[in-house]
Formats: C-alpha cells, sequence, structure tokens
C-alpha cells in the first residue's frame, strides 16, 4: 500500500494504480478493491479539472 503524502495528487494516483492491482489477487475483496479504485479515480479526475480551471482563467 503505499505511503501517504502531502502530494495529495500522486497520493490520489498511487492509491488508485494499488486498488486496481489488489483486485486481481484476492477475488473475496475484488468489489472493495474496485469500488475504491473508483473513488481515488474520481478523486484524480476532480483534482485535474479543478486544475484546468485555475489555469484557464477568466477570459479578458
Amino acid at each position: 500500500m503505499p505511503m501517504y503524502t502531502q502530494d495529495n495528487a500522486t497520493y490520489y494516483r498511487q492509491m488508485y494504480e494499488w486498488h486496481m492491482k489488489m483486485h486481481h489477487y484476492q477475488e473475496q475483496l475484488r468489489g472493495f478493491h474496485l469500488e475504491r479504485a473508483k473513488y481515488f479515480q474520481g478523486l484524480v479526475e476532480e483534482r485535474e479539472k479543478a486544475a484546468t480551471k485555475s489555469n484557464d482563467g477568466p477570459a479578458a
């Protein structure tokens, strides 16, 4: 499992990747890991959208 870091974007991506790997190993935990992977994927996408919006800024 990835260690928590203050860089949330990196942590979210690492957690997504870890859960995607883990769902293959233990069939009984597959659903849990898939749900958690979806959750962290949503956080990654949300963060990327926020970064894009803040970089665009208002049109002058």
